[in-house]
């Protein structure tokens, strides 16, 4: 069974993300996860099995909070690297259109096996659109309520007191959000090859035409030529 689409170099391919890019994702990524986990053992109770993982409960409250600032230096060095690059993801979300919400309403079919056409997407589809603004909010304010839960002293109390329910709902929606995002950004065959994308930096020529028609022309097609 193969788990992730074959890499391609034997076919065109074009660029889809900078390193500047790839290492903010995978900084936040790995940051993330290691919270994620760390957290649980600070969330739940009698998950002594996976507190040794991380030395303890000690431990685990230290790498969390060491994470918590990495996951914050990785997020701010993407932002004044790759400023570019986030103003034209964040213009990318204002063109949520038509073929976005023809996207959405199709795109459960296709999960379900049914064969179905891809409308002209921009650069990222109708649910990675939404996937742009749900999981940043939630990321957020995770390190927001975070920092406040960590310095409880510097806050008012009543500050502190919204803090702990929306830790916990933030890490609840992030969590389901990164999964989702997870499986269709590199396992899932229609997908998968987008992984490659975040990882090498380039996707497949045929397969950014055929997912992201309108960014495909307006970048490297019939668009980004007549511009020459």
């Amino acid at each position: 069974m193969q788990w992730l689409t074959e890499y391609r170099e034997d076919v065109p391919r074009v660029e889809r993300f900078n390193l500047t890019a790839r290492i903010t994702h995978w900084g936040h990524t790995v940051t993330f996860l290691l919270c994620l986990f760390t957290g649980l053992v600070l969330f739940l109770n009698g998950v002594d099995w996976l507190a040794a993982i991380f030395g303890g409960y000690r431990g685990a409250g230290l790498i969390h909070r060491i994470s918590a600032v990495a996951m914050t230096l990785f997020l701010i060095y993407g932002a004044v690297f790759g400023m570019r690059g986030l103003a034209a993801w964040i213009m990318d979300l204002f063109r949520f259109g038509v073929n976005d919400i023809i996207f959405l309403v199709l795109f459960p079919f296709e999960l379900l096996g049914f064969k179905v056409p891809v409308w002209p997407q921009t650069r990222f589809n109708g649910g990675e659109k939404m996937n742009s603004i749900i999981t940043p909010m939630s990321v957020l304010l995770l390190m927001l309520s975070g920092y406040i839960m960590w310095f409880p002293s510097v806050f008012p109390a009543w500050l502190v007191g919204i803090a702990y329910p929306t830790h916990d709902l933030a890490m609840i929606f992030a969590t389901f959000m990164v999964c989702i995002h997870g499986y269709l950004g590199s396992f899932h065959p229609g997908s998968g090859e987008s992984f490659w994308g975040m990882w090498k930096g380039t996707v497949r020529a045929d397969w950014a035409e055929h997912h992201h028609k309108v960014w495909y022309d307006e970048t490297y097609g019939e668009k980004a030529k007549k511009k020459e």
